[in-house]
């Protein structure tokens, strides 16, 4: 088996994934690369919020192959298997997989074994499943057990590194994330320590509470599930000025940590500011608003219309260089899907790849019309006046939510004023928190 080569379908994709994840996304940073081990056996211990977004952000973080398990679902056509292992992705069985789930799967845990001993990097996803909410659920016991296995035959120590994905948002284009690795974790040290014992369950389980610590540090955690929506409010919705996603991200944890805290000791008051983030979320999701707008009293528009006029020319020429390849996935796979978490995925990597394509064709056509490499330059305008689109649309439709708040407030002042009150206090209680 190999291990530490490249195949060609890789490394094909490692490079277009690459470039589609940094125009998907508008930042991307990576800290506590120096966490990862070097020349080790690596499994990545990250949380799951972004099903197969979460893989690529870790897998293009540094220039090593690695592998990483996902749902046998996948897998079920040969054709499509067959690409899937050659993109490094492992199938992972459930019980509702067959009767032979539990063998299927050993089978699993030795390939990871071998990638291992050959000092190989494996990412998993301990939750099991992904959801988007920014919590962390309960972790199943699979990486320890992977890790305990490979420890035995492997020459080096086994190091678990926790991972945090941090999205700014999990399902929109030109979102803010934060990948973040934690303090490397010496399982096999973990394991020698719990040499008196026999027991499978007691030997792994410290190492499973220092996975579920390393990764609750590197990310969002909103551990009081039932105040969900404040801590969302506080976090993610209440406008700041813009700054650093290291520095936005260690303001989100110390206001996490500080409202699990203030939750704990200030129940009522808790259940209280809830129910006016309710109100002003109701108000929002009926009027198509945003709660930033609660802010002022009115919005100006008149530089967002002038704005609007001037960009729109470059805005149309992006708009229809880029239209096919944009509406495909929506129209191909979106459309038939029912979860909506996958929108992101498919719109990322089918998307993206579509986008690329379009502009290639695109280009070579006006290659064979003109001269003097204006291809090159026309394939550079597709790039430069797509972003540009896209971003003249979402400017577009906050010019559309300054309208819509507008007008609200103008039809009811009363409810509005009420709910300006409501959004400045919660501002200030978040900021003197």
């Amino acid at each position: 088996m190999r291990v530490k080569n490249w195949t060609l379908p890789y490394a094909i994709t490692y490079i277009l994934v690459w470039f589609t994840k940094q125009g998907y996304f508008r930042r991307v940073y990576k800290q506590g690369l120096e966490n990862i081990p070097k020349n080790k056996p690596v499994i990545f211990a990250a949380n799951h919020q972004n099903s197969l977004i979460d893989p690529i952000v870790i897998g293009t973080t540094h220039m090593k192959p690695v592998f990483f398990l996902t749902k046998s679902d996948v897998f079920r056509k040969p054709a499509v298997a067959k690409i899937l292992f050659s993109l490094n992705m492992l199938p992972i069985y459930r019980e509702r997989d067959g009767a032979d789930f539990i063998e299927k799967n050993k089978a699993i845990f030795d390939r990871c074994t071998e990638i291992l001993s050959s000092n190989g990097r494996i990412i998993i996803f301990p939750e099991g499943s992904h959801n988007t909410e920014n919590r962390l659920r309960q972790l199943k016991k699979g990486i320890a057990r992977i890790a305990l296995q490979s420890d035995a035959v492997t020459k080096d120590d086994i190091w678990i590194v926790p991972v945090g994905l941090n999205y700014s948002n999990t399902r929109n284009k030109t979102a803010d994330l934060l990948v973040s690795f934690g303090k490397a974790i010496n399982a096999s040290e973990i394991f020698q320590s719990a040499d008196d014992t026999k027991n499978e369950n007691e030997i792994i389980a410290p190492l499973m509470i220092n996975i579920e610590n390393g990764m609750r540090t590197e990310m969002l955690d909103y551990a009081n599930h039932p105040f969900y929506k404040l801590y969302d409010f506080f976090i993610s919705k209440i406008k700041r000025p813009r700054t650093t996603l290291i520095k936005k991200f260690k303001w989100n944890k110390d206001k996490n940590d500080k409202l699990t805290s203030f939750i704990d000791l200030n129940s009522q008051k808790a259940e209280q500011m809830q129910a006016s983030i309710e109100e002003i979320s109701k108000v929002c999701e009926d009027k198509d608003l945003r709660p930033y707008l609660f802010d002022k009293n009115k919005q100006s528009l008149i530089r967002p219309v002038i704005g609007l006029i001037l960009g729109f020319p470059f805005a149309l020429y992006g708009f229809i260089n880029s239209y096919i390849p944009a509406i495909l996935p929506e129209k191909l796979i979106l459309s038939k899907i029912k979860d909506r978490q996958y929108d992101s995925s498919i719109n990322m990597v089918l998307g993206g790849f579509l986008m690329f394509f379009f502009w290639c064709v695109q280009s070579f056509v006006v290659s064979l019309f003109t001269d003097h490499y204006i291809w090159f330059w026309y394939f550079l305008s597709c790039v430069i006046s797509r972003w540009f689109s896209y971003e003249y649309h979402i400017f577009f439709l906050r010019f559309k939510g300054k309208k819509n708040y507008n007008g609200f407030v103008k039809a009811n002042p009363d409810k509005a004023s009420k709910l300006q009150i409501y959004y400045k206090e919660l501002k200030q209680f978040i900021f003197n928190l």
